[in-house]
């Protein structure tokens, strides 16, 4: 796995509205652009942040990555800690499915 690649990714789902919205409508296109594995993919769209800290991504990208794509309306604080704790497994798809 990469994570210059994991960073570059968030980084861009957390400041660029057209990198999210590919995100969420096109997984798989948005992994190819940042030359991302099945696997770091799926870390993304079940919204896996405890493993993404885990595998050394910057605490700010992966917190700012949890607040600008929310999981089934899950947002917050109090929703990432409990994630981050290993309280709650990680969400389905994009957009909490």
């Amino acid at each position: 796995m990469s994570l210059a690649g994991v960073e570059k990714a968030l980084y861009d789902l957390n400041t660029d509205r057209r990198a999210r919205e590919t995100f969420t409508e096109d997984p798989d296109r948005f992994a190819r652009r940042y030359r991302l594995t099945g696997g770091e993919l799926r870390l993304l769209t079940d919204r896996d942040v405890r493993a993404l800290a885990g595998l050394g991504a910057n605490p700010m990208l992966v917190w700012g990555f949890w607040l600008m794509l929310p999981a089934a309306g899950e947002r917050g604080d109090k929703a990432y800690l409990a994630r981050m704790r290993g309280d709650v497994p990680a969400s389905g798809g994009p957009r909490g499915e």
